[in-house]
């Protein structure tokens, strides 16, 4: 094939090609809604099943239940496993409320329900993000000489939780059990704009911790909603 013939058959081409490109594109740009309105039940529930996260359970030297629903769900969780005898002692943390500090509140909650006293240490702190907390249960699990240690939490929160505690306390070995939650169902979560909130505002949260934990951003920026 001489110059000029293939100067030709490549003006032949070029236009076909271009054609074949733009043909893929608008292909493209009416297929893929279509495939996200077939699979939008699917998406939504994949997002809400995202934040919860339960580990088989292991036995441990304690279960440490979160502080934040001292009358709630993630309280007879942890309950229930250390009565189960997933580890002796079950902790339940919390700050000041009103004239009393939730932790208390949440041993009486527990005992209330018929779960024995002796087995609960209750933790007063003051923690304004899991961060804090995190940082702030560390010395005291180390000084109850715990090495496997059970969390608990609510389901919403569970993702973030196991995230943080591993990422700021990597010396320990964390389980991971989260609680179904009023306040969150990952099957119908996009049905309530409360719900929705909630989950937009653990992802920016657990998108949040990862800066802080590299030195990326201040744990002040956690704090405010990061």
């Amino acid at each position: 094939m001489t110059a000029p013939e293939a100067s030709v058959l490549e003006g032949v081409i070029r236009p076909v090609k271009t054609r074949n490109r733009l043909r893929l594109s608008l292909l493209s740009l009416v297929v893929a809604p279509l495939i996200l309105l077939a699979f939008r039940q699917q998406i939504r529930i994949g997002l809400g099943e995202s934040l919860v996260v339960s580990d088989p359970l292991e036995h441990a030297d304690l279960i440490y239940v979160l502080a934040g629903d001292f009358w709630g769900s993630r309280v007879l969780q942890g309950a229930t496993l250390g009565s189960e005898r997933w580890a002796p002692r079950v902790i339940l943390s919390g700050g000041r409320y009103n004239n009393a500090y939730a932790c208390d509140l949440s041993v009486d909650f527990a005992v209330q329900h018929g779960y024995q006293r002796s087995m609960f240490i209750p933790i007063r702190m003051e923690a304004h993000s899991t961060v804090d907390e995190a940082q702030f249960m560390g010395p005291i699990f180390h000084r109850l000489s715990a090495k496997r240690i059970i969390l608990v939490t609510s389901n919403f929160h569970s993702r973030r939780a196991e995230q943080v505690f591993r990422l700021f306390l990597p010396e320990f070995d964390f389980r991971m059990e989260s609680s179904a939650d009023p306040d969150f169902d990952p099957h119908a979560w996009w049905k309530n704009a409360r719900q929705r909130n909630l989950l937009w505002s653990e992802d920016k949260k657990i998108f949040g911790t990862f800066l802080v934990r590299f030195h990326l951003a201040s744990a002040d920026s956690l704090r405010q909603g990061l």
